[in-house]
């Protein structure tokens, strides 16, 4: 039977503490929660605390969760996977070791991670520009995405080799707990892992705890500025997906929308979530309460949600 959760990313910037998050979160009738990176390690001890007695669940968990932000800002890990320092990528590593226990300690299901990215200059910004005055399919944006992918190819190779390190010791740890790993399609051209990086990972670890994370967001702003189709990395990978980020973009790249709010086609998404465990609602703190609740009944239309 699938599990089906919305994200505490709807609504876990603007609230704080544990117990009003649940209480509204619980306002979108969803009774499975995903726990993201941006809760508060104060919050999600309340969480923790509260959940059987909340009537709620939790599905999964987005690496790195709790936050271990020092500064304030929001993001999901202080270390990346796949640096090239190697204390930076060991201290990645312990904060996701941690992520994976508390999802244990939890009894949910798995662990959404980012993989690192390529030290690059990130030409995602330039190709929003390109998009908005109708150049995307123009030579100069067939330019700047050669020089992109040149660029990355270069540069990417160190990285790749931490990020496979890092993930050998994530598996291990992982496949003991019995916690699957999602590796998640990325939003920015620099991050990893990409089409071919997500095949050969899961080749490489064929058996174990990884699978494919999907993306819908993700994957429609990669094929409206870069080109590469979200039906073939579902077509691709469909086989080894474990769980799915549900959202819609608008205008090109503007993502986390209610879906059916924007440009996704997701009677061809659920053509291959066939073998999909776990399917997350993931919206952001834009979204009201009546649009999420409309983006939970396209799903349930969709069959996607059940």
């Amino acid at each position: 039977m699938n599990v089906c959760s919305i994200s505490t990313s709807w609504r876990s910037a603007e609230i704080k503490e544990g117990l009003p998050l649940l209480e509204a979160m619980k306002e979108t009738g969803m009774k499975m929660l995903e726990l993201e990176f941006r809760l508060l390690g104060s919050a999600f001890d309340e969480i923790k605390s509260n959940i059987e007695s909340s009537g709620i669940g939790i599905s999964s968990l987005h690496a790195v969760c709790p936050s271990t932000a020092t500064d304030g800002k929001v993001r999901a890990e202080r270390f990346l996977i796949s640096d090239e320092d190697e204390d930076k990528r060991k201290a990645g590593v312990g904060d996701v070791l941690k992520t994976i226990r508390n999802t244990a300690e939890l009894s949910a299901k798995a662990v959404v991670l980012h993989c690192g990215r390529v030290d690059m200059e990130e030409p995602i910004y330039k190709m929003m520009k390109l998009f908005d005055a109708g150049l995307i399919n123009s030579d100069e944006s067939r330019d700047e995405l050669h020089k992109a992918l040149l660029a990355r190819m270069s540069n990417g190779k160190k990285s790749f080799q931490s990020m496979l390190k890092s993930l050998d010791e994530i598996n291990g740890t992982a496949d003991k707990l019995g916690i699957k790993v999602g590796l998640e399609n990325r939003y920015y051209f620099s991050e990893m892992p990409n089409l071919e990086e997500i095949g050969i990972i899961l080749n490489r670890f064929e058996g174990g705890a990884l699978y494919y994370w999907h993306d819908t967001g993700h994957a429609h702003v990669q094929e409206s500025l870069f080109g590469v189709a979200q039906e073939l990395l579902l077509e691709t990978f469909g086989g080894q997906i474990l769980g799915i980020h549900l959202h819609d973009v608008k205008g090109g790249y503007t993502d986390h929308n209610a879906p059916g709010s924007g440009d996704i086609d997701f009677d061809m998404v659920n053509r291959y979530l066939e073998l999909c465990e776990i399917r997350v609602m993931e919206l952001n703190r834009r979204v009201t309460l009546k649009e999420a609740v409309k983006g939970i009944e396209f799903l349930c239309e969709k069959g996607i949600f059940s």
